[in-house]
Order: C-alpha cells, then structure tokens, then sequence
C-alpha cells in the first residue's frame, strides 16, 4: 500500500505539512527531500538506525526518510547520559545512529551527522508500506527493571491514530503545536496523525511560555499537547480563555482538582488522557464535559481497545489491561515474562477500575514507577547507581508529590558514615540523565524490610512523608 506520505502529496501537495520558526514545508516538498534521505540510507544497506534528534523540520524529514527505506529507527532520549546511550543501543543491536550534534557513545557504532549532498535518481525506489513492518522502537521504564524496547509497527501507530481521532477530534483544518520531543511516543504520535491526516504540525524544539503563548494568540492554534504543570504555566500566564484552541491534550502525570477546575472556569478545552509508550500513545480519554461530572476519570474506553481489570478487589480495583491494534506485540530486548501479557490482553502494571457508566479510572501509575514532568524514572536505576558508592549499605528510591513536577524522587541510604548530595553527584552525573537524580538524600538507622526479608518501598516512602513534615 502507499505509504502515508505519498496519499497527503496525492490529495493536497502544496499543504504546509510543517511550520518551525519562519520555515514551512509543503507535503511536496517533504516528500521529495525524504525520499533522498532514503535513497542515501539504501546506498548504506541500514536495516536498523538509531535516531538522536530535536524538533525540527529536518529530522522530521529523516524519519519519513528511514521509513520510506524500510528502516527501523530507534530514538534515542537525548536527557540520556552516553552510558544509558549506550546500554540502549547494544540490546537492540544498533550499529549507525544520526546525532544532530557530537555524540559520545563507548562503542563501536558509526556515527552520521550529515546525509551526502549528491542527488539520487529516486523514480525505481521501491516504497511500499507493509503495515506490520516495525517503525520505530522505543525504550520504557517498564515495571520490574531497566529500560525494555518496545517495537511499534506501522499497524500500531495507525490504529492509536484512529482511536485518537475518535477521542478527541482533529481533521485536515487542524493545526497541532507540538512542544513534545517527537523521540518520545507523545511528540512523535503528533507528527504520524499529520501523516496519516493532512493537518499542519508546528514544532517547536522547547515549551518557553511566552512563545507558546504568543503562537496561541496569533497562529490559529487549534491543538496542542501538554503535561500538566505546562498547561498551569499557561494559565498563571495570559491562557483565560481559549482563543481558536479546540483541544488541549493532556498526559504524563494526574490532573489536579485545582487545575480542572480552573481550566474549565476558563473554558478551556482540556481532555485528559491515560496511555503508554506500549500502547503508541495515549488510548483512554477524557473531554471535558466527561471532567465536569467525573473529574477524576482518564475517559471511556473506546470503540478500537478492550479493556479489563484483572485480580479486582473488594473495590473492583485491578490491574488495567488493554487489547487492541495498537497495543506492541512483545518486548525485544528482554523474555516476554507472564506479567507481560494475559489471554492476548497487555498488563501495564497500573492500578484502575472501570465504573458501572464505564468511565475509567487510574489510581497508582505502575507500581514503583516514578512520573516526574511526563518523564518515567524507575527507582531501580537510582539504586543500582548510588550503590555503587563505596559507603552505601542499602538504598531505595521512592517518589514524594512536587507541586511543579508531580512527583521528584527521592532517596533514603543506610550507611555507617553521614554523606551529602554532593557525595553522590560524580556518581550521578555520570550514569543518570539530571531529571533522574534524588532532589533529597536522607541517612536512615536501617531500612525497613517487609517480612520476607525484603527492602520495604511502602515503608520507607511512609518514612519519607513523615520526615518531609
């Protein structure tokens, strides 16, 4: 079948499928330039590329490009610190990235930071889209450990699409301001439904208020995606109403009372929504109307996933577990373990209920994970590092509630000798990205451990909380 790209030049060439700062590009334009990035990537037999880019219009280019080439790209975090880089890349076995800047990586991987200049004859390339191709592979902090690579096939990625627009609504009128890093599944689901659509994506390489707010007013933006805490700096700024906003896409940490109720007494048009990297974005959501009633509710579920709550309580509160298309079909980089997947359902490791109007409802973000900003931090990366200090006897990472963030980590050590935070920062600054470092270190007698002889999370976060008051 065609691939996506080639339909939005057949129904609407000379469409601006892109905005960055002055710079535009047609679906024309986009298809011609991505079609050379891909007869460039062929002249180099790459199967499988690794992808450190930014938001701008030419690594959009890029990854079309590797697309068009059959090339599997894996984006790359670039808040990783080369090290974490590194680990990523061995266990999906990639052998050449493209860096938009020098990148220090400790193997032997070829390293692409310019595509040749020379013109390719591109009329024989064969492009045609094979739905069940992977697309992209990106890693997740899953639930029992480090990093684990999730594939997404084209399959995948189309069918959240689908659900997205069943949800929340955009069409060929749209004009989607992307803040998101499009390396991660919420900034780059932006750019595939452009694809699959024909609405116009403005990008941008940070979320800086005032620009945003500025392009709010003046652009005719009628989508953006947002975590909370953006979407508050917005509003503490001039966002009181909603100029030409239709939709205001919001994930990557709970919305507060205070922040629905504001959003709405504004009239803005605020839609919730529950999903993950596994899922290729977000697949449950909430619109207002569903937030003034029940505003604690993530949405129903709709038309194109299953859901069930395995091993409910007495509450009816289980593990959430979804069936649909978009849904991965199994990890690469590690075995597919029995807490993956039940009766073809994936498990995510969130704690939910669906009520009897089936509305749906997320209490507990996987169990241990952290959600700081929208960024997963798994507590075992934390400890796995700080135990490598010399004096460390036993840690543990838990998350405590931030206003800004929503939750911070923070980490509680057992230790003969009193240390600081700055005793940990060579440690720290060396293996972990700067968002995953504990904003507070505190010296504990001994750390609780639960009957079966284990580290006790629950406790030591209870140890926390009552240390932090």
């Amino acid at each position: 079948m065609k691939h996506w790209i080639e339909q939005r030049v057949q129904d609407a060439p000379n469409k601006i499928a892109f905005k960055y700062g002055n710079k535009t590009i047609t679906y024309k334009a986009l298809y011609e330039d991505a079609l050379q990035v891909a007869a460039h990537l062929r002249q180099h037999n790459i199967e499988r590329l690794g992808l450190y880019i930014q938001n701008e219009i030419d690594h959009v280019t890029f990854i079309i490009g590797a697309w068009l080439a059959h090339v599997e790209i894996v984006m790359i975090n670039t808040k990783l610190t080369s090290k974490e880089i590194t680990h990523q890349l061995k266990s999906v076995d990639v052998q050449v990235v493209y860096a938009y800047k020098q990148l220090e990586i400790d193997q032997e991987v070829k390293l692409i930071q310019d595509i040749s200049t020379q013109t390719y004859d591109v009329k024989q390339m064969d492009i045609q889209l094979n739905m069940d191709d992977i697309a992209t592979i990106m890693f997740t902090s899953g639930t029992t450990g480090p990093a684990k690579a999730v594939p997404q096939t084209f399959s995948n990625h189309y069918h959240s699409a689908l659900g997205c627009k069943e949800s929340l609504g955009y069409d060929t009128s749209t004009q989607w301001l992307s803040v998101l890093p499009i390396y991660h599944i919420s900034g780059l689901s932006v750019v595939i439904r452009s694809l699959i659509e024909g609405f116009t994506v403005i990008i941008e390489p940070k979320f800086d208020v005032t620009r945003v707010m500025n392009m709010i007013k003046q652009e005719h933006i009628t989508h953006i995606s947002l975590v909370p805490q953006t979407l508050k700096w917005l509003m503490d700024d001039e966002l009181n109403q909603p100029y030409s906003l239709q939709k205001i896409l919001l994930g990557g940490a709970k919305l507060s009372d205070d922040l629905i109720n504001q959003a709405l007494t504004y009239q803005l048009p605020i839609y919730n929504s529950f999903g993950m990297t596994e899922t290729c974005s977000q697949f449950v959501t909430a619109s207002p109307e569903m937030l003034k009633h029940q505003p604690r509710t993530v949405g129903k579920i709709p038309t194109n996933v299953q859901l069930k709550i395995l091993n409910k309580n007495e509450q009816g509160h289980g593990e959430v577990a979804v069936l649909g298309k978009n849904v991965m079909n199994g990890y690469l980089n590690i075995n597919q373990a029995n807490d993956t997947f039940e009766d073809g359902y994936f498990k995510t490791g969130d704690v939910g209920s669906i009520d009897d109007d089936g509305y749906v409802y997320i209490y507990d973000r996987r169990k241990d994970l952290i959600i700081s900003g929208g960024e997963n931090i798994y507590p075992f990366e934390i400890e796995n590092i700080i135990s490598k200090h010399p004096d460390i006897i036993n840690c543990v990472a838990v998350p405590f509630e931030d206003e800004v963030w929503g939750q911070v980590p923070v980490l509680v050590y057992e230790s003969d000798v009193t240390l600081s935070e700055a005793d940990f920062q060579p440690l720290l600054n060396e293996y972990l990205a700067k968002y995953k470092h504990p904003k507070h270190v505190y010296k504990i007698n001994e750390i609780p451990k639960t009957s079966t002889g284990k580290l006790s999370r629950v406790k030591v976060k209870a140890w926390v909380e009552h240390a932090e008051q």
